[in-house]
């Protein structure tokens, strides 16, 4: 049996050859092509999304179904049917899921051979079939009304076999992609690498019933621009034809996925995979319209519209999908102290701060805080240059990093609000240039959120959804602490160094010890006694009016009671205000008195005249 490979080079010309089955398998065990499939393996790992390959034409086409040749005109032609239909199962992470799915498919004895793609990311299956009596189609309209109709039973046969391989994504069982001419007969794959090929040579052929396999006058040809229909006897029937064409059409040359975090629909186009995951935005939809209209349907952007937004596209969590990828795949190493190790300082505490904040963070990424959010913020203190706007970008994985922003801008609050609805790490940067009316009330209430209420562009009515993003802050200033009540929201670190940025780091193991750990129990949140510490901690940041930077060179705090005396709020402010002349202000009283309240070590009592604090004058006030 032999399987045609077509090549073509930078002007555009064929290049036509067959090769026999076996012998195409041992070549496919080694990178015989100037390790141009190692470098697109690479390619793909690390580039952007919207680039292409350059040397992706170097990569042959193998097409297994037909045996074709080059007539003297450059014209191909198809000289036999080899019966051999490709299946591709794609959006695999990792080598180990490909061999999975490899393993799986070969439970079924129609399968040729399955193949690891070329980018890594996807396994190629051959699947041998033929008519009821053993025979193939001769004529090439027959060949691809035979395709037409035996690949929708391949993928709901193969489909659920291969769901049950143990891999990070559902698996979707898909025609391959096709040539330009848009036929299924012509369906393939670029060449690939796989020194563990499954290939065998006596596979079973599938005997497709006579009913699906055997195409009569009227068939459909849904991926030729010159197809036809004949009209149908009644407008239902011709409506219902149209529509499954359209789902047939859409499903052959595009994969979609429902992004609930960002909420629009992401599509990949099956003949240039390499451009990646992009979202269907109306440029993209009503290409996809002319596209079918080119391919002989009688639809518009509307029945476009109506298939995106169905439920035949799945949804997707990029964060989730990522996490439960990870389950169950920690080595036992503690990743997360040596992240926190990375940030230089002489706080005792920050070790375990870090590791409770940032278990809180992926709890958050999971839906698990019901009743409260995520409501620490690492601040990171120091002088410029020290690392610190890295470091809190580098915390989120290079897939996931669409989910880190810092450049939110706290005066917009509906824009803050639906920011917690789909990033997933707000940076602070630059905290003290935040406001104390801003740090007292919106930003202390935000931090706290479980969940956001907002109403979308264009939408008609305000909308709950589920907060993911936890906070982290940055400051090259001390003192901007400015509500002592609020103070055990922040984690005030100040870092005594540079932060190491030079390892790389091990995401994966990262966040699988974060699963495991959240998985077994380990608190996300700070008990009474460390909530305490990180206040005592935090008063060395704490911003300072200049009433309350008076009151220590007016006062001292006795420890007994003959020592001093019991003085209200306003008696104490008086005599500052005596000393201070014109730099304090009446209208500082009232939260002056919240200052006297939060001094731990500060006696007091109430009395018919109000609040009254037991202090020292000293002398020479």
């Amino acid at each position: 049996m032999k399987i045609t490979i077509i090549r073509t080079d930078k002007k555009n010309k064929q290049h036509v050859k067959t090769i026999k089955a076996e012998v195409l398998m041992k070549k496919m065990q080694a990178d015989n092509r100037h390790n141009d499939i190692e470098h697109l393996r690479d390619y793909v790992m690390y580039a952007a999304s919207y680039t292409t390959y350059a040397n992706l034409h170097r990569l042959p086409y193998v097409y297994p179904s037909a045996e074709m040749r080059q007539t003297a005109e450059g014209t191909l032609t198809t000289k036999a049917f080899t019966g051999l239909l490709t299946l591709t199962v794609e959006t695999l992470r990792e080598r180990n899921e490909a061999e999975e799915v490899k393993r799986m498919a070969a439970i079924l004895p129609c399968t040729f051979a399955a193949l690891t793609g070329s980018s890594l990311r996807s396994v190629k299956i051959i699947v041998k079939t033929c008519r009821p009596d053993g025979s193939l189609p001769q004529t090439e309209e027959e060949m691809e009304a035979y395709c037409q109709q035996v690949y929708p039973l391949l993928c709901r046969l193969y489909e659920p076999i291969l769901s049950m391989a143990k891999t990070s994504e559902s698996v979707s069982v898909m025609p391959a992609v096709r040539s330009q001419e848009q036929q299924l007969l012509h369906a393939g794959f670029r060449t690939t690498v796989d020194e563990h090929p499954y290939y065998r040579e006596d596979a079973i052929a599938l005997r497709i019933p006579a009913d699906v396999a055997m195409p009569d006058a009227n068939a459909t040809m849904t991926t030729n621009s010159t197809a036809t229909e004949e009209p149908a006897d009644d407008a239902a029937d011709k409506v219902m034809q149209t529509t499954r064409r359209l789902i047939d059409f859409m499903e052959q040359h595009y994969a979609f996925r429902s992004n609930e975090i960002m909420g629009y629909v992401e599509y990949r186009s099956k003949e240039k995979w390499h451009y990646g995951w992009r979202p269907v935005d109306e440029r993209a939809q009503n290409g996809m319209a002319m596209e079918a209209r080119l391919a002989g349907l009688n639809v518009w952007d509307k029945d476009v519209n109506r298939y995106l937004k169905s439920d035949r596209v799945k949804r997707y969590n990029p964060v989730q999908d990522y996490l439960w990828s990870l389950y169950d795949k920690w080595d036992g190493h503690d990743y997360i102290a040596d992240m926190a190790h990375r940030v230089p300082t002489k706080n005792p505490h920050w070790q375990l701060w870090f590791r409770t904040w940032f278990l809180g963070m992926v709890s958050q990424w999971l839906g698990r805080n019901f009743r409260y959010g995520n409501a620490m913020v690492p601040l990171l203190i120091s002088k410029q240059g020290y690392n610190k706007s890295t470091f809190c970008k580098s915390l989120i994985p290079y897939d996931l990093q669409w989910g880190y922003t810092d450049s939110l801008v706290l005066s917009e609050r509906k824009s803050v609000l639906q920011a917690m609805s789909q990033f997933l790490l707000i940076n602070l940067d630059e905290f003290n240039q935040i406001s104390p009316t801003v740090q007292d009330g919106f930003l202390k209430n935000l931090v706290q959120l479980v969940s956001v209420k907002v109403k979308r562009p264009y939408g008609k009515h305000v909308e709950e959804f589920p907060r993911l993003a936890s906070f982290i802050a940055t400051s090259n200033m001390t003192d901007i602490l400015s509500d002592p009540t609020g103070s055990r929201r922040f984690m005030g670190i100040e870092v005594t160094g540079p932060i190491d940025m030079s390892a790389p780091i091990p995401y994966d193991q990262l966040y699988a010890q974060a699963m495991w750990l959240l998985d077994h129990k380990e608190p996300h949140w700070l008990n009474d006694e460390q909530t305490r510490q990180l206040i005592d901690s935090n008063r060395q940041f704490q911003m300072l009016s200049p009433e309350e930077m008076f009151f220590h060179e007016c006062f001292a705090i006795p420890e007994h009671d003959e020592d001093g005396q019991y003085m209200t709020t306003a008696a104490i402010f008086s005599a500052i205000k005596r000393k201070a002349g014109s730099a304090i202000r009446n209208g500082n009283i009232r939260s002056f008195g919240r200052f006297l309240t939060n001094i731990d070590q500060l006696k007091r009592k109430r009395t018919r005249y109000g609040t009254e604090y037991l202090v020292q004058q000293k002398e020479s006030t």
